[in-house]
């Protein structure tokens, strides 16, 4: 073949390529106008706990004119860091027949989840208090679950109706439900009623609240000589089902536990606390 027959041989094969190039990108080219992405994810909002913060006037008239406030949820009045320097955080492990005086007043905390199914709060919230529990540490919240007699984990949250849930601006129905936090006395004992061993010094109670029941193990067969055994499933509170698309929300308080006689201490006698 000659030269000249060659450089034409070349150039059609590359015109070729161009033209099967452009016809590949021409047949990937999709309008989107008629696209509809659908999904199959059921839990499409998460759960959150949330709580109101204060506002100045200006703040307030910016969301109502006429009333002056914003749609949200209401103030729960507990800092993360309960600073033992003050006195109403000072609180004390006390000794038998002996009450914390010093011990909170009742708490009152908040969390929504929006998922509604014919105008009615479609998931149900499920939460727990995890004492000393570190969850960069990898370890299951189920072994730090606490507090018990203040929070049953096994049983869903109370709906919490206010008009912040008809007042909230472009946005759904938040589902408010309330976690409360106090004994027959009306109040919260950190440091002796934790239903586990907590010693003197810092500790964390972190709240957990999640929107589908918690995870549970599967039934497994033991091998027996004589006959197998099977073993039941375990619920492990604290530890959300991710697999079955729950969400979660966690949020952490700091605080001390002094010891009797420290300074600061208020233990009293039984009979002598409300």
């Amino acid at each position: 073949m000659s030269a000249r027959s060659r450089g034409y041989a070349r150039l059609l094969a590359v015109a070729g390529l161009t033209a099967f190039v452009g016809l590949v990108g021409h047949a990937c080219i999709i309008p989107d106008t008629y696209i509809q992405v659908r999904t199959t994810d059921e839990n499409s909002n998460a759960v959150r706990l949330v709580e109101g913060i204060p506002l100045d006037e200006e703040a307030g008239a910016a969301c109502d004119a006429d009333t002056q406030s914003c749609p949200m949820a209401p103030l729960t009045a507990l800092p993360s860091y309960l600073d033992p320097s003050q006195s109403s955080f000072q609180f004390c492990i006390c000794g038998e027949d002996k009450l914390d005086d010093n011990r909170l007043g009742g708490v009152l905390l908040f969390a929504e989840d929006a998922d509604e199914e014919e105008g009615e709060a479609r998931d149900s919230l499920y939460a727990a208090l995890l004492l000393d529990w570190n969850p960069t540490l990898g370890e299951s919240a189920f072994d730090y679950v606490a507090y018990r007699s203040y929070l049953d984990p096994r049983f869903p949250l109370d709906l919490y109706v206010s008009s912040y849930e008809f007042a909230v601006i472009k946005r759904p129905r938040p589902f408010v439900r309330s976690i409360t936090l106090q004994g027959e006395s009306g109040r919260f004992d950190l440091c002796n009623e934790a239903g586990r061993d907590i010693s003197p010094g810092m500790h964390t109670l972190t709240v957990m609240v999640t929107d589908r029941y918690w995870f549970q193990t599967e039934p497994t067969i033991i091998d027996n000589t004589d006959v197998d055994v099977e073993t039941m499933p375990v619920v492990l509170e604290g530890v959300p089902d991710i697999a079955a698309g729950a969400t979660y929300d966690i949020e952490t308080y700091v605080f001390q536990c002094l010891e009797e006689g420290d300074e600061g201490c208020n233990c009293v006698e039984t009979e002598a606390s409300p």
